[in-house]
Formats: C-alpha cells, structure tokens, sequence
C-alpha cells in the first residue's frame, strides 16, 4: 500500500461484534521513521474496557505494550497488513486467540509466550479482567541482518510456552528503563540482541537446573522488591524472611538467574536511576543521592564516579 511513493504496514485493531474501528496506524514497511525511535501512546476509554497501548518502532523493530481492562468479556480483532516474525508475552492475566474460522489458535497466560511467523496477522482475541502483554514484531530482514539466518520456527526455544527467568530480564528492561534518545535505541536493540541470542543459540533446554521453579517465583519476586525501593532496601537476610527462602538460596539463584549479587542488582538499578534523575529531570546531586538511597552524597558521587567515569554534577550541567 503505498504512501507518498513508499511501502507502508498498518496494524488495526477492532470490536469484533461490531467491526468499530478502535485503533489504526500506519507505519514504514520496515518501521524505518525519521526519528532514532518513534513512539506512540494510545488511550481508549470504551464502556467496559479501558485500553492503554504503548509503541515504540526503528529499523526493522516494533514494540508494544498494552494493558487492557474488561468488566466483561469482549472480542477484539487485530489484523497486521504484513506477517512479521512476531514475540508475544502474556505479562499479566490471560488472553485467548482464535482464527478467522473461530477456531482457537491459543491461550497465553501470565508468563506465557507464543513466537511464530505470520500467524499472528489476523487474529480474533478473548479478554475478560486486567491483562498485560508485549508484542515484538521484528522484519525477516532485520532477523537475517543480524543473525545471517532465517527465521527458524521449529527451533525447540521458540516453542517453550513459559517465559524463561532470562526472558522476564529483558522483557523488565524493555519496559522500565529510563533512557532516552539515541540512548533509548541503543538499549532497546541491545535487549533485542540478548532475546534472540537466548532463543536461536539455548544450548540447554532446562536453564537452573539447580533451582525449583518455587524457588525461582521467590527470587523474581525478592528481585522485584529490591526494584521497588531504592531509597530504604532490605538486607538480604530481611529479604530472604519476605520471600520465604533462605537466605544462602537467595543469593546463589540470584545471581545465576540476574547475573548479579543482590547488592550488585540494587547498585546498578541505583546508577541507572540516578543518570535519568540528573540528565533528564535535572535534578540536584543532594536530591539525586536521597532519592537513589544513599545518606551521604559524597558516597554517591564516588559510586556514580566509579560506574560512569564522570562527575554527576556534569551530567546535570550538560
């Protein structure tokens, strides 16, 4: 379909009932913008669905993330003019997909992952309660560009239905980083890089193997608690009483599950924190060293020293 003489791709999505058009977007064939990222946020109030979708797309790549709220159970249709290699991560509640003949193709729940080639271009999707979800459209171009490969469905990775430990990493970053600009891009496609490398190059199909999947709830969820409080964080005995596992447990399949120690963790969360305080809010250093938990600013600024190699009262000036 061509715009101004060039390929477009349009993504739309629909009331199924009805055929109403809720959302509909055009994009470059291969989501080249003029922008190093373009975004987008979408909000749709309807009568008993609140929609919240949130784009992002570059060279070869498109990112989004939606939440979606139904008091009762709707029907949407989602329709893509081209048949991308699609990644779709159920984050939170659960959708169901069906064909154009109603037959059902899936059901994602929380955690849960469907990766394919085109068969998620037109399809009928089931919602009822909170649902969360990513869907990451990569170009087959851009695949073979970076991995000088085709797209290879049958590889046993793309068809795990559970969101692996080192996935939910990257899908956190992808959602919560604090970057921006040319900065943001380099980032996304790095995290990009990290998901396809874990898919197409898994040499072991049961990663932490040492760990029971109890085990592993526990310490996403003591890895989510050391995200939620910068400012005052437990200790790793404290932490461990949380979560409900020993402590000696915690920080072993922390660090085989995040690559990090707890603290490790906590202190890159804190650097990364403070950068986007100074450089994008301009915040003040005394400021800054508060808010990312620490009570002395000398001590913040020697760590920031340390992780950036500069001064964070330079950030904040440039």
């Amino acid at each position: 379909m061509p715009l101004n003489g060039l390929k477009i791709m349009k993504i739309k999505l629909s009331e199924n009932a009805t055929k109403r058009i809720l959302f509909e977007h055009v994009y470059p064939e291969n989501f080249n913008g003029d922008n190093d990222i373009d975004e987008r946020s979408t909000h749709l109030n309807e009568e008993n669905c609140h929609i919240y979708i949130k784009e992002k797309w570059f060279d070869g790549i498109y990112i989004s993330h939606a939440k979606i709220q139904c008091d009762v159970s709707t029907e949407f249709l989602f329709e893509s003019s081209q048949n991308h290699i699609g990644f779709l991560f159920c984050v939170q509640g659960e959708v169901n997909y069906f064909g154009e003949d109603r037959e059902k193709l899936l059901s994602l729940k929380e955690n849960q992952q469907f990766i394919s080639a085109g068969k998620l271009s037109k399809v009928m999707l089931r919602i009822f309660g909170e649902v969360r979800y990513v869907f990451i459209q990569l170009t087959k171009s851009y695949f073979f560009k970076i991995t000088n490969k085709e797209f290879d469905p049958s590889l046993p990775s793309f068809n795990e239905i559970n969101i692996s430990p080192q996935i939910a990493l990257i899908l956190n970053g992808l959602i919560n980083h604090q970057y921006e600009g040319r900065i943001k891009r380099l980032f996304i496609e790095s995290k990009i890089f990290e998901m396809i490398i874990h898919y197409i190059d898994k040499k072991d199909p049961s990663p932490l193997k040492s760990l029971k999947a109890d085990d592993v709830k526990k310490i996403l969820l003591a890895k989510k608690l050391v995200e939620q409080d910068l400012q005052y964080p437990s200790s790793l005995i404290e932490l461990s009483r949380k979560v409900g596992i020993n402590d000696y447990k915690l920080k072993k399949g922390f660090k085989e599950i995040t690559g990090n120690t707890v603290f490790g963790y906590l202190y890159k969360l804190r650097m990364d924190r403070a950068h986007h305080l100074l450089s994008v809010e301009k915040k003040t250093v005394s400021e800054v060293s508060f808010l990312v938990g620490y009570k002395n600013a000398q001590h913040f600024i020697a760590a920031f020293k340390k992780h950036y190699n500069i001064l964070p009262g330079s950030l904040k000036r440039n």
